[in-house]
């Protein structure tokens, strides 16, 4: 993905954001809210103070890290200012404003030193990447020693039974229900695609493994519908 798509990526989710939350949770059937607790949990067990949510969207994993693990402070970057926009109000709503500070810049050349943070998170957003391998380059860069990184992402699920009837929804039922609600003609039709070209679970491993990072793994969530990978920074 070149500059200009990248720029197309960040007008359609401006485009969606008064929506976005609505739409995610109806869409995935509220189960998006049990993968980030997941997630959260993950990185609640590190003990982190400082923290990065990369693609931060809306604010929600954020927003879930900020109540689970007291003393913390995350600070989140997302290209969209109007997924950041809904993010703040949402931040200020629950009076979190000191421990959460939502930024507009690009995942893949971030403007923070290195060795500045705990823990780093990327939440449903690593597919929408120009350059993977760049903006894993810069979540290790950021990444003190001892580090972990983690990303929920979406993912294709297999089965001779539940792969065929995932990918018809996925394909056939969510873009119209995203169009209806959204108003936007290609956000829900970009998501499948998407993720159809995001690499599968073993070849994301290798990828993060070359990035760096240490004792990788994939925990599978709902029979393949998504992945909450990790690693290390050593």
């Amino acid at each position: 993905m070149d500059n200009n798509k990248k720029e197309q990526v960040r007008k359609m989710f401006d485009s969606i954001a008064p929506r976005y939350d609505l739409l995610n949770h109806l869409l995935s059937f509220g189960i998006d809210r049990q993968w980030r607790r997941r997630t959260v949990s993950f990185v609640a067990a590190g003990h982190p103070h400082d923290i990065l949510d990369v693609a931060a969207g809306t604010g929600d994993i954020s927003i879930a890290m900020a109540r689970r693990i007291p003393g913390t402070t995350i600070t989140g970057i997302d290209l969209s200012e109007e997924m950041l926009a809904a993010g703040r109000t949402k931040v200020s709503h629950r009076k979190l404003d000191n421990r959460i500070t939502l930024l507009c810049g690009d995942a893949e050349r971030m403007p923070f030193a290195d060795a500045s943070f705990d823990a780093v998170t990327i939440g449903f957003g690593i597919r929408n990447f120009s350059d993977i391998k760049a903006g894993l380059a810069e979540a290790y860069r950021v990444l003190r020693s001892g580090g972990k990184l983690f990303i929920l992402e979406f993912s294709t699920p297999h089965g001779m039974v539940f792969g065929p009837l995932y990918r018809f929804y996925f394909h056939r039922i969510l873009p119209v229900i995203g169009r209806l609600i959204s108003k936007d003609s290609s956000a829900y039709t970009y998501l499948p695609n998407s993720v159809d070209h995001f690499p599968d679970n073993l070849l994301f491993l290798q990828m993060l493994e070359h990035a760096g990072f240490s004792d990788c793994k994939a925990h599978r969530q709902m029979r393949g519908i998504a992945y909450i990978y990790e690693g290390e920074k050593k």
